[in-house]
């Protein structure tokens, strides 16, 4: 007999949600009324010769005869001697004239060699997130500014440590200045290296930066953070998802 077959496991999919305290907030911006706020203390020419040669003189010659006279006795005549005297040859010979000089050549100056030129890297683009972010900032700066309190300096750990909150209320869909770990803000700013933990605010649904700074500074415990002179750093985070779309969170230093 055939044996029977055995029916082979459907794909398995499973969809785990994690539970909070409570259910998430309603969605909408979160105003005076559900924002949380906290604060601590916290770079040789050759040698020429010349040979002349003078003509030879014209030879010269001389010749006589003796008159005969007739006697009982003959005399014979004797010639007159005749010499010819031979031309004398002179051999001149006249110093070396040398060429005149030319002047040396000055050396070639060298070119120098040009250095290769460097393109530099154009820089990266920034996110619409860091620009969020550092809008935040400069905002901030500009309500301080108009209350007497000095600016606060950008600080790239209290940046970290806020950028990361705000990313896990989206991922984790909460709203809370505790973490779902339990930790609290202060945890939090010195986990990411700051000694000094001052401040912290958050928010919740506001779509720009100064729909957020509205909404802090018409809170007064927020606006008290923000204008609290004593605080000399400040990092931004901003994420987006869960049910607002975008969170909010200024951490501040001493």
């Amino acid at each position: 007999m055939p044996r029977p077959r055995t029916a082979l496991p459907a794909a398995a999919l499973a969809l785990v949600a994690l539970a909070g305290c409570g259910g998430p907030a309603a969605p909408g911006p979160v105003n005076a009324g559900n924002i949380a706020n906290a604060a601590a203390a916290f770079g040789a020419p050759a040698a020429t010769s010349t040979t002349a040669a003078s003509d030879p003189a014209s030879p010269s010659s001389a010749s006589g005869a003796a008159d005969a006279t007739t006697t009982t006795q003959t005399t014979p005549s004797t010639p007159a001697p005749s010499s010819s005297e031979a031309p004398a040859t002179t051999t001149t010979t006249q110093p070396p004239v040398a060429p005149p000089a030319t002047p040396a050549q000055p050396p070639k100056q060298e070119t120098p060699a040009q250095p290769p030129k460097t393109t530099q890297a154009p820089a990266p683009q920034k996110s619409d997130v860091d620009v969020a972010e550092e809008k935040v900032i400069a905002l901030t700066n500009e309500q301080r500014k108009a209350n007497n309190c000095p600016a606060v300096t950008a600080d790239a750990r209290l940046g970290k440590a806020a950028r990361a909150h705000s990313a896990d209320m989206a991922a984790q869909n909460y709203f809370s200045h505790v973490s779902k770990d339990g930790r609290s803000f202060v945890d939090r700013i010195k986990a990411a290296g700051h000694p000094s933990p001052g401040a912290e605010n958050i928010a919740a649904g506001q779509r720009t930066p100064e729909d957020v700074m509205k909404s802090w500074m018409d809170s007064e415990g927020h606006r008290a953070n923000i204008l609290n002179c004593g605080l000399k750093t400040l990092g931004v985070g901003m994420a987006k998802g869960g049910s607002y779309g975008i969170y909010w969170t200024q951490n501040f230093g001493w």
